[in-house]
């Protein structure tokens, strides 16, 4: 432990985490400080959850502070189950003794009693009443503490702010490795899109194709089907099967998926928005092909935008 002008934590290296950066929701933190005669250590570890459910453990002479100490989390975590520990240690003469005089004059009381029943002499003395259980308490409450209190306060917030700042520089180094994997699905999902979309007009080729082939089964003798209605229907089926709008989507998420990882910040609610909007559109592209070599891509795409969604599941 040390000053609380020095107060340290378990980082190596000190980092320091950017508020810009991506972060994921798993991290921990811890530092410790002594002012004094008060030493504090604090522990805060988080874990993924779809909102932030934060919890805090802390000595009962911190009730009265438990709400301030919340509001020094939220301010630098938005998304996460956090588990913040407070620990306190007063060295002596930190929190000094209190005669309980109600404790006292019931022993008291009772002594004399018990003396008057035994036939015994009742001046017992105050030297022996005070070591009874319960008469002398230690001064924890922030109207015992007094003049140390605003101290003791700014001690244990400061230890607080840096057992959060490591947890917040932690989460950021997993946050760029994540984002590192997002990008790359990104890429992926978009280079399947231009796939999907290089094939349209082979399909459409190959379609009207195996159309004409079964309308001459069909028609056997009769000459075959006119190539005019042969054109009308595959226009009819080039109109039904159009995946044009699609895959001009499936490019503006993959865009607005970009802009929201270099933008920063809590950005884990949006990501898993667009991995829904990915996903629709993608299933909308597969009902609408037959095509088996744009299905083959479909089944790819909806595998990358399934790994986007687990991974967009982890970031803040």
């Amino acid at each position: 432990m040390q000053s609380a002008d020095d107060t340290k934590s378990a980082s190596d290296g000190g980092e320091t985490a950017d508020d810009a950066g991506v972060r994921s929701m798993t991290g921990f933190g811890r530092a410790e400080a002594r002012a004094t005669q008060l030493g504090v250590r604090v522990e805060v570890r988080s874990v993924n959850a779809r909102h932030l459910k934060l919890s805090c453990r802390a000595p009962s002479e911190l009730d009265a502070r438990l709400h301030a100490i919340e509001a020094v989390v939220r301010e630098r975590v938005t998304r996460g189950t956090v588990t913040l520990t407070v620990a306190l240690e007063r060295t002596s003469g930190a929190a000094p003794s209190r005669i309980d005089a109600g404790v006292l004059a019931d022993y008291a009381e009772q002594a004399r009693a018990a003396a008057v029943a035994a036939g015994l002499p009742s001046d017992i003395g105050l030297d022996t009443l005070i070591r009874l259980p319960g008469v002398l308490t230690e001064a924890t409450s922030a109207s015992d503490v007094g003049a140390t209190d605003a101290r003791d306060w700014d001690t244990i917030r400061g230890t607080v702010e840096a057992a959060l700042a490591e947890l917040v520089a932690m989460r950021t180094r997993e946050g760029a490795n994540t984002a590192q994997v997002l990008r790359a699905g990104a890429d992926a999902i978009e280079t399947l899109a231009a796939a999907i979309r290089d094939r349209v007009p082979t399909a459409l080729v190959e379609h009207q194709r195996r159309l004409r082939e079964r309308l001459d089964t069909l028609l056997g003798d009769a000459g075959g089907m006119p190539v005019e209605i042969v054109a009308r229907e595959a226009a009819v089926l080039s109109e039904k099967t159009d995946i044009a709008e699609e895959l001009e989507r499936l490019t503006s998420h993959v865009a607005q998926w970009r802009e929201t990882l270099d933008g920063g910040g809590p950005i884990g609610r949006r990501l898993e928005f667009l991995t829904q909007e990915l996903g629709r559109e993608a299933n909308t592209i597969g009902s609408k092909s037959a095509d088996p070599a744009i299905r083959d891509a479909v089944i790819d795409l909806k595998l990358e935008i399934d790994r986007l969604k687990e991974q967009a599941a982890n970031i803040e």
